[in-house]
């Protein structure tokens, strides 16, 4: 690509106007560090046009959008251009409504603390591992780090957002981790078998240190997961979510199993597993083939299976979120987790209405707008939590 190609594309973008090839151009283009000084130096000048008043700090700018750059460099995301310039365009906001009203009279000085009191700013949590002896560590994503057990021995080796043990013991006594992910966050964890387990935000996941030849490998979930099981002759792997256990051999699947939904989901991807239940051990296991949704309602223990577009249920591993037919209530509670915000609905009917959406690389006051404008929802912000009317 040309740097007028680069120069046309990256103004188009600062814009709003970069079509998905433009950015795709432009996406393997930034990979150069290089042109990624090029990149910065353009949005520099973005910023200084738009500011006027006042040059920015820009090298503190660039160190946030950096920040969150490396934030997003993980098993979950591709490496994208307009991953990486939202980032921008957050900063580019804020940049703005300083600079407005900077320098304005002591009577506008109330109308700029509205304007900052109205903005919707996601909270920041921590992934923390609980180990066997109770201790808790907290994870950094961005870093690299060593799991140890009571003793100093190396259990674990984390690299960014992926946790990675190794190895099944040839004897001896189960010994369990439990990962906690928060809202806003999503993480990887490599079993001692193998097993790739990718935890979505505000879910835990409970599993040996190493699985121990001869017995079964059983993990306990709360929140949502995708398995990728490695296959062990001999050796079940079972995921117990509530009173839902998920038996599987070798296979792949989504499990949905987040504590305010009255149901779990289980979405099969590949392979096959049986559904059976802790409430009773004479029932016959329901079998689940590929392409196929289970949905265990809580209340009246019934199970239902539908054929589905599995795509839609594992969507949210690449940073998307996909709803179809879906009742507002489950959607604002998705991106409660998503984006690590409180959004409170005082609309009850509202939250049982049916809708359909696909975001990506919105902000989440992106789509508050989009549903402010399509559907004519009100709502504000207050205190750093949405209220909708």
């Amino acid at each position: 690509m040309s740097f007028p190609d680069i120069d046309n594309a990256i103004t188009k973008y600062l814009t709003n106007e970069a079509d998905s090839s433009e950015l795709d151009l432009l996406s393997k283009w930034i990979e150069s560090a290089a042109n990624q000084r090029y990149f910065d130096a353009c949005v520099k000048t973005h910023y200084e046009l738009t500011a006027a008043m006042k040059k920015p700090d820009v090298d503190e700018l660039k160190n946030t959008l950096l920040k969150q750059i490396k934030k997003d460099k993980n098993p979950f995301y591709k490496y994208r251009i307009a991953s990486i310039l939202k980032y921008a365009a957050v900063i580019l906001a804020v940049l703005g409504l300083t600079y407005l009203f900077r320098g304005l009279s002591e009577k506008s000085s109330t109308a700029v603390e509205l304007t900052v009191q109205q903005q919707l700013v996601p909270k920041e949590g921590s992934i923390t591992i609980e180990l066997n002896n109770g201790t808790v560590q907290t994870i950094d994503p961005d870093g690299n780090s060593t799991i140890r057990d009571a003793k100093g021995s190396v259990i674990g080796n984390q690299n960014r957002s992926q946790l990675q043990y190794q190895g099944i013991a040839a004897s001896g006594k189960l010994r369990y981790n439990t990962l906690h992910i928060p809202k806003g966050k999503r993480f990887e964890v490599i079993l001692s078998d193998g097993t790739r387990v990718y935890l979505n935000a505000d879910s835990s996941l409970k599993y040996p240190i190493q699985f121990v030849a001869g017995k079964p490998r059983d993990v306990f979930l709360e929140g949502e997961a995708y398995f990728d099981v490695t296959k062990q002759e001999g050796l079940p792997f079972t995921v117990h979510a509530d009173d839902m256990n998920i038996n599987v051999i070798g296979t792949k699947f989504n499990v949905s199993h987040y504590a305010q939904n009255d149901h779990i989901q289980t979405v099969l991807v590949e392979g096959s597993v049986a559904l059976s239940q802790n409430r009773d051990d004479n029932a016959i296991p329901t079998m689940l083939t590929p392409g196929n949704k289970a949905q265990w309602n809580k209340k009246d223990n019934s199970t239902a299976i539908k054929k589905v577009d599995t795509r839609l249920y594992t969507a949210w591993m690449d940073g998307k979120l996909i709803f179809r037919n879906t009742a507002f209530k489950e959607i604002r509670q998705t991106l409660e987790r998503h984006y690590n915000v409180t959004i409170k609905n005082k609309n009850k009917d509202l939250d049982s209405q049916l809708f359909d959406a696909t975001f990506d690389i919105e902000r989440i006051e992106e789509i508050l707008e989009i549903f402010s404008k399509s559907y004519a929802i009100d709502y504000s912000i207050i205190n750093n939590e949405v209220i909708i009317e």
